[in-house]
């Protein structure tokens, strides 16, 4: 559920950056108080035409008074996503990622695309190369979170119970990124009951199996008595 939320914060984030440059655009003219003489040139140059708005949404490169290539791709992935057209999200976000592989953000969102099209093995393998990316705190420990919860899921937990501490142990060591500082605790301990659970189970398996086997025998040999005596 936690991951869950910490997906829906990022898409919302990611929607409303996209939003605020798109609403950049061309914007509608305010009336004037009094309507131009239609025979008197614009001010300005002698006969010069007043400058237009440019159409659709403002772009930037650098993504700070327009929308850059980049964030147009992760918005595009963003609505295939929420769409739940989960191919065409990671379509989008591998092109992201194309026109610049040193953001973690791409990454990031590439892998919960791939992990809801059903492909748990691929998203772990691109957020593993996440965490190596460029990114703020807060995005990089909502990494650290969705591949120990992943790992969790995939019942390996030896690996999970480190992935955890490696997340609580991030949040401790950087002030500024937010995260959930009780769940790493919390998760530790149900997979260390679910550990026990297993081990408690595999010895009673082991001795179910010795005395079907010994039931098995003792028919056989039962079997072969009769046999003997008709």
């Amino acid at each position: 559920m936690a991951s869950r939320l910490l997906v829906a914060s990022l898409v919302i984030s990611s929607l409303a950056l996209a939003g605020t440059a798109l609403g950049q655009g061309a914007a509608p003219a305010k009336p004037s108080a009094a309507k131009p003489d239609a025979a008197k040139p614009a001010a300005g140059a002698a006969g010069a035409a007043a400058p237009t708005a440019p159409a659709g949404p403002l772009k930037d490169p650098d993504n700070k008074k327009g929308l850059s290539p980049y964030m147009e791709a992760i918005k595009k992935g963003e609505d295939a996503f929420v769409a739940r057209d989960f191919p065409s999200a990671v379509t989008a976000f591998q092109d992201a990622i194309k026109l610049d592989s040193t953001k973690m953000l791409g990454f990031y969102r590439l892998g919960e695309a791939q992990l809801a099209s059903g492909k748990p093995e691929e998203a772990e393998a691109v957020w593993n190369v996440a965490l190596n990316k460029d990114g703020p705190a807060d995005l990089k420990s909502k990494v650290l979170f969705v591949l120990a919860d992943l790992r969790e899921r995939q019942r390996k937990l030896d690996v999970a119970k480190e992935a955890w501490g490696k997340y609580a142990q991030f949040l401790k060591d950087q002030a500024d990124a937010k995260g959930y500082a009780g769940t790493p605790e919390e998760r530790q301990k149900v997979i260390d009951r679910r550990a026990k659970d297993e081990k408690d189970y595999a010895a009673v398996k082991e001795r179910i199996q010795k005395r079907q086997a010994e039931r098995e025998k003792e028919a056989e040999e039962n079997a072969k008595k009769d046999k003997l005596n008709k």
